[in-house]
């Protein structure tokens, strides 16, 4: 009988149909999987980082051409949708820091690179989902370069700016202002310290106190004076250039000019060489002019001469002095105000352009109170936006995820603004499950979460996930033990939700997140492909684990290798996406192993079951030791996916340890 039952389930691995199982003859002749059109049903995601995912040019930085070179592995991994890390000009490595939305950054390619890349994309069935920075910008981005002019500025108030910070939040002029995240003000210079007219310059030489005056003037202009002899110069404009002054007499040096300059002005004795004294500049805290008043000069500490006279303020930025918050103004005003209407009118842009959704980053930050009902209401106004313009030329609703760091009760209320929400407590749970050998409760955890959702959107979409380019990986909590990361992957891609695969979590890459540090690096390795000298490294300056970027576990390496975690995940998305029950059915409880039964801990166990009635019976054992499961009443005759040691006799599965098991039902 035993060897009766070994043959049906041998047949049903092989031409299963209501599910489908990769049709291979056997792991050593293993073939990545090819997906008909509209096959791959289980909306798994794969989160990338442009700049260390695929390098095409050679330059040691990832690119929009290196990710269009790799559609063929994301599409045989199940991939029906990418979120790439931020695309636009950034004063960091990472992206967050956005200079301008507008526009792609052009280390990674040009616009049209942009483009081929969605196209080529969507020809695989895949969608490219862009990050999106709605809290801050960065300190380099055009917007805050205008509102750094001044109050007169119509950009000022597009950001949080102020002379007496604690004032104007207890009066109200900062409405967003009024929680935990309300009280980090960094120095900012604010007003004109550039200048456009005709200038005259006097450098004073002759005493041993050297001094720059510097005076408007209607006297006529003078080119700079050719005599090489004459050793002083002023560095002035932008970009920079050295103009040679007149000498008038014993160490006085002269010269009229129309000037047109966002800074200021520099004194130098030479113009070739910037070392051994040659810069004279200001000292610190006195660099700004007086016009018609003699400065002092240093070579010591020789700061930028700024023209004009700018004010020391301070500026909100949440996430440190390089990251200024954007500025909505009340939740009544904020769909009519500044930031919100240009930010939507370059997301138009980029859906125009093909883009099918955005991962919007921290959204808990855009108001300071990130559990009151603000943030949830402005991402309800951002979201309604951006769908109509998406459904100007779409017949479905955009997808649009936030980043909502948080447990799920808190989550829960972010789903009035938001269709689909990060769980960070779907890895909370099962990083504990996996560790503590402890299956029991998971089911009934993340159905108690779904309920939660649900109440406030029917339909919420829980974004799964293990870990993300922020948090440390996967391996390394689970002490790089490849039968729990196995289990990991198996986990996620049975469990209901949209299950998201960070890069080189299907190789088992490891790294510990040392944000305090300035480290985070370690946990956004690039990518191997074949060998590690074609890796995109530049962008991480050496800040990542060189163990890592090695040809044994290239992509091509763990391929050929019938034991590797990648080879496991090709499994587990390839029945995901193939059975409808996995790819989108709800979780249900077992009758027997479930919350209640307290004899078979090390068991997790639930239903899955589909709209169309498609169901499946998902059996994990994280246990240390082999379990024998009574498992009168389902269906045992179409193993469609399993893992580890997995055996069958009548109504009986044997379990090993770390081992899971899908049965269509």
């Amino acid at each position: 009988m035993k060897r009766i039952v070994s043959t049906i389930l041998l047949l049903a691995l092989l031409f299963a149909t209501s599910c489908g199982k990769n049709p291979q003859p056997g792991k050593d002749a293993f073939k990545v999987p090819a997906y008909a059109s509209g096959e791959k049903q289980g909306h798994i995601t794969y989160q990338l980082l442009i700049y260390s995912f695929a390098d095409s040019d050679g330059d040691g930085i990832g690119d929009f051409n290196g990710i269009t070179s790799k559609l063929d592995y994301l599409d045989g991994l199940g991939v029906s949708a990418i979120w790439l890390s931020p695309a636009h000009p950034a004063d960091s490595y990472h992206g967050y820091d956005v200079q301008d939305y507008s526009r792609v950054n052009p280390k990674y390619g040009t616009e049209a690179d942009f483009k081929a890349m969605i196209d080529a994309a969507h020809a695989k069935g895949i969608k490219i989902y862009m990050d999106y920075v709605l809290n801050h910008t960065g300190k380099g981005n055009v917007w805050f370069a205008e509102a750094k002019k001044g109050p007169s500025s119509p950009k000022f108030n597009w950001f949080h700016i102020s002379s007496d910070p604690a004032t104007d939040i207890a009066t109200g002029k900062f409405p967003m202002l009024t929680g935990y995240y309300a009280n980090e003000w960094h120095d900012v210079t604010v007003g004109e310290i550039g200048y456009t007219g005709r200038l005259h310059f006097k450098v004073d030489f002759s005493g041993s106190a050297k001094t720059l005056t510097v005076s408007p003037t209607d006297a006529a202009t003078q080119n700079p004076n050719t005599d090489t002899s004459v050793k002083m110069f002023l560095w002035i404009g932008e970009p920079g250039k050295a103009v040679r002054m007149y000498s008038t007499g014993t160490g006085i040096y002269e010269i009229t000019l129309d000037v047109d300059s966002p800074w200021g002005v520099l004194v130098r004795t030479s113009d070739t060489s910037w070392d051994g004294g040659t810069k004279w500049g200001a000292p610190k805290g006195a660099n700004v002019l007086t016009m018609g008043q003699p400065l002092t000069l240093s070579t010591d500490d020789a700061n930028d001469i700024l023209f004009g006279s700018p004010t020391a303020m301070k500026f909100q930025g949440a996430f440190g002095s390089w990251m200024p918050d954007l500025n909505y103004g009340a939740l009544a005003d904020a769909a009519s105000s500044g930031p919100f209407q240009a930010l939507a009118e370059t997301a138009d842009k980029w859906m125009e352009m093909g883009v099918d959704g955005f991962r919007l980053d921290a959204v808990k930050h855009i108001y300071s109170s990130e559990t009151g009902p603000q943030n949830p209401d402005f991402l309800k106004l951002w979201y309604e936006r951006c769908n109509a313009s998406y459904r100007a030329t779409h017949s479905s609703d955009l997808y649009m995820v936030g980043e909502v760091w948080m447990d799920a009760d808190k989550v829960a209320p972010y789903y009035k603004g938001l269709p689909a929400c990060f769980e960070f407590d779907f890895w909370e749970r099962l990083k504990w499950v996996l560790n503590q050998r402890t299956g029991c409760y998971f089911a009934n955890d993340l159905m108690g979460y779904r309920q939660k959702y649900a109440a406030v959107r029917p339909g919420a979409i829980a974004a799964t996930k293990l870990t993300n380019h922020d948090e440390t990986r996967a391996a390394t909590i689970l002490n790089r033990d490849l039968a729990k990361l196995k289990q990991a992957a198996a986990f996620l891609l049975t469990a209901e939700g949209e299950p998201y695969i960070y890069q080189g979590e299907e190789l088992g890459y490891w790294g510990k997140d040392d944000d305090d540090g300035g480290k985070d690096q370690l946990v956004r390795t690039p990518i191997v492909w074949d060998t590690a000298v074609h890796a995109a490294t530049r962008d991480l300056d050496g800040h990542f684990d060189m163990t890592l970027v090695t040809d044994e576990i290239s992509v091509d390496a763990q391929t050929k290798d019938p034991e590797s975690l990648l080879r496991c995940y090709y499994d587990w998305t390839y029945a995901r996406n193939t059975c409808p029950a996995l790819a989108t059915g709800k979780m249900s409880a077992h009758a027997k192993y479930n919350n209640n039964n307290t004899s078979d801990k090390a068991v997790a166990a639930w239903y899955m079951t589909a709209s169309s009635g498609s169901k499946a019976l998902v059996l994990h054992n994280v246990g240390s030791s082999a379990v024998t499961l009574d498992l009168q009443g389902d269906k045992l005759d179409s193993m469609l996916v399993s893992l580890g040691s997995v055996s069958v006799s009548g109504t009986s599965v044997t379990l090993g340890a770390s081992s899971s098991v899908v049965f269509v039902q």
